[in-house]
């Protein structure tokens, strides 16, 4: 999901609507900049200009994702000498843009001028803005004493912005001019809102997505709820109090209640199957459970029913990406449902799997092998979960009939407009060889094995809970060929680690990756194995220092700043690192985790990004951004929730939690949490005792 454009911006958002600008507030025409809603751009050009000069920009707060204040400074206006005036630009985004633009002098006698805004719209769909063709539009353009509205229509497919001020405005084209007279600090206010209409006569073949719901005040009780984390390690405090709200909003309501998160921002606001399964399993200890439900269900409304090769659909199949947006809703794209991903489905598995163990139903290994202790259920099945099970049978049912003789499952890509490589690591060049050559398609990726194997060994227990015990021994036995099938097929023996892949010839992909951590947090693998891969994950060549590259620096196509080649994720990090604690190697984890707390730091707003360059950091030792990552991400956000569940070692038990916690790492207590029938505060413990209220720390630090 690589966005095409740096970003050197400022994002106001509120669920899926938001506006991008520069530091100074103004929306420039021609750039990522814009007024966003359902996909589509309905302002692309916002400038402030005073005597007809730009402004100088002084500062930006954004204390609130939905709200910024610019503060600016005049440049010399004929007499009035520069910095007599300050505007301050008040931004807030809901499901409109309001802007309140404030002038005050500070010149001894009073001051006359007139300040313009000048404003436009282009309808851009969002994959036009990310670098896909631009589609001719005709605009038409209406003026009022007090604002403009900009309209556009093609097949049935309407869009509007209306433009508003609270003054009477003059002024041509798309300029709304104002007359001010400043005296000595007396604020002299206009108020602008900027309104995005939609509307079609008719939409895509398909039904088109629900929409999307605003729903703040729920979000807002989503936060206070949050559990509140107590920690003497100040970088895990600040970076826990940052997830929690950057969690927060990325959040879409789902109609009947519950969220489900969008994968990032500003440009993947979004339902992401891949990315909002794992976001939901990495935040279980941070939410109350609104995001599994809205997932799950949300999810399930969208699950293939046919097979479509344009969009790739197929029975029982999460879609990886849904959209809104003009190129979407006439078909020119495929993403008003599109189903290119291998990888959600059986993760949406996962996410019913866990949340079933969460609430202590499902009975499954927490600890080495998934394999190596058969799973079982205990008593009836939560109410909450049942809806979900027809769901989960249809996706069960894709792998099914996806699977090959080996119990391989294999992505390639049907037509052109597709995704080419439809796993989390999807940008064209990700699947190398070592000696740099990209693999063919169709592949099968190592980590989409290890989650078949945790799915079927889960779901085995789950049918034997509902009585198919037939059903159950054959999940079983399919789960077992599987993992016998990935140490046949994948390991490497000289490479101490598992090939990322196999090519359409089932050669192995042999580049040394990170891919291969993915079969920890999966329990999929035997412990030795565990042990070396998890050596092989913390060596000089994969891990920078700031955490553990996506590829080794020994390989020929290794670069520190590529997509997937290179870099540093902090969401596939978390994994390695659950993983890791799962067979036991809990300083190798903490060694991890330290790593992105230490990453995190060096953000002002304490926030991992959606990657990172992956420089090592013995000699490059500032940590290097990657210009188009997302801030916030999801997954990334979910890291920190991840983590703290990883160093607290949580293993659900239908009472009282059991704490396996890290041997290395900060003390921790979070509170209040919820899992299952479970109420209380979680500590970390040195001793492996059963979880109650935990006493407080001696020294607390806010979180």
């Amino acid at each position: 999901m690589e966005p095409a454009t740096t970003t050197d911006s400022i994002t106001v958002i509120e669920h899926a609507n938001f506006a991008v600008s520069d530091r100074s507030g103004d929306i420039h025409p021609g750039s990522y900049h814009g007024f966003f809603a359902d996909d589509t751009r309905f302002l692309s050009r916002l400038a402030l200009r005073l005597g007809g000069k730009r402004l100088e920009p002084l500062s930006t707060v954004t204390d609130d994702h939905g709200q910024a204040t610019f503060y600016l400074a005049n440049p010399r206006l004929g007499r009035i000498p520069p910095s007599s005036l300050v505007v301050i630009r008040d931004r807030a985004v809901t499901d409109r843009l309001t802007e309140r633009i404030r002038l005050i002098s500070y010149a001894p006698e009073p001051v006359r001028l007139r300040l313009t805004v000048t404003v436009g719209a282009d309808f851009a769909d969002i994959f036009e803005v990310r670098g896909w063709r631009r589609l001719t539009r005709s605009i038409s353009t209406d003026r009022t004493e007090r604002g403009l509205t900009f309209q556009y229509a093609h097949r049935g497919y309407r869009r509007l912005t209306r433009v508003g001020a609270d003054r009477h405005a003059v002024g041509h084209d798309g300029d709304l001019s104002f007359d001010a007279t400043l005296a000595r600090g007396v604020p002299w206010d206009v108020t602008l809102t900027v309104d995005p209409s939609r509307e079609a006569e008719r939409g895509p073949r398909r039904t088109p997505p629900t929409a999307r719901l605003r729903e703040p005040e729920r979000v807002r009780d989503w936060l206070r709820a949050a559990p509140r984390l107590h920690t003497d390690d100040p970088r895990l405090a600040a970076a826990w109090r940052h997830a929690v709200t950057d969690i927060a909003s990325l959040l879409l309501s789902v109609e009947g209640g519950g969220f489900i998160p969008a994968a990032g921002m500003p440009w993947y606001m979004a339902i992401f199957g891949r990315d909002s399964t794992i976001t939901s399993m990495q935040t279980m200890l941070m939410d109350h459970g609104e995001l599994v439900d809205g997932t799950l269900r949300q999810l399930a409304a969208y699950q293939g029913t046919r097979v479509d090769t344009f969009r790739e659909e197929q029975p029982g199949k999460i879609p990886h990406e849904v959209r809104n947006g003009e190129l979407a809703a006439l078909e020119h794209v495929p993403h008003g449902r599109y189903y290119g991903s291998v990888d959600a489905t059986p993760l949406y598995v996962l996410l019913f799997l866990r949340a079933a163990r969460w609430v202590g139903w499902l009975r499954q290994a927490a600890a080495g092998p998934l394999l190596a202790r058969p799973s079982s259920t205990h008593g009836p099945m939560p109410e909450w979960l049942t809806p979900a099970l027809p769901a989960v049978r249809a996706a069960m049912a894709w792998i099914d009939a996806t699977a090959d003789a080996d119990g391989l499952i294999w992505y390639h890509r049907p037509h052109r407009g597709g995704i080419r490589n439809q796993v989390w690591k999807d940008s064209n060049d990700s699947y190398r060889f070592a000696d740099g050559r990209i693999a063919d398609l169709p592949i099968a990726a190592v980590e989409v094995q290890g989650y078949v194997v945790a799915a079927r060994a889960g779901w085995a227990a789950v049918l034997a809970g509902l009585g198919d015990h037939e059903g159950a021994a054959l999940q079983r036995a399919a789960a077992t060929r599987l993992a016998a099938t990935i140490e046949a097929a994948f390991w490497m023996p000289q490479a101490g680690t598992y090939a990322m892949g196999l090519d359409r010839r089932r050669r192995q992909i042999d580049a040394v990756t990170s891919n291969p951590g993915h079969l920890l947090w999966a329990g999929a693998i035997p412990n030795d194995r565990a042990r070396a891969v998890g050596e092989r994950l913390t060596a000089p060549d994969l891990f920078s220092g700031w955490g553990i590259r996506t590829m080794s620096a020994q390989m020929a196509a290794y670069n520190p700043i590529s997509y997937h080649n290179g870099t540093v994720w902090p969401h596939d990090n978390s994994l390695v690192a659950a993983g890791l604690a799962r067979y036991g190697q809990g300083a190798a984890a903490w060694r991890v985790i330290d790593a992105q707390l230490d990453a995190a730091e060096t953000d002002p707003a304490h926030r991992l990004p959606e990657l990172f360059a992956g420089f090592d950091r013995r000699t490059t030792s500032d940590l290097v951004r990657y210009a188009v990552a997302c801030a916030p991400q999801a997954w990334s956000s979910g890291a920190i929730a991840l983590a703290v569940e990883t160093l607290l070692g949580v293993e659900p038990s239908g009472r009282a939690p059991r704490l396996r916690s890290l041997s290395a790492g900060p003390r921790v207590e979070l509170e209040p949490v919820r899992i299952g029938g479970w109420r209380g505060a979680l500590a970390t413990t040195r001793d492996d005792a059963a979880a109650s209220t935990a006493p407080p720390l001696t020294e607390r630090r806010p979180a």
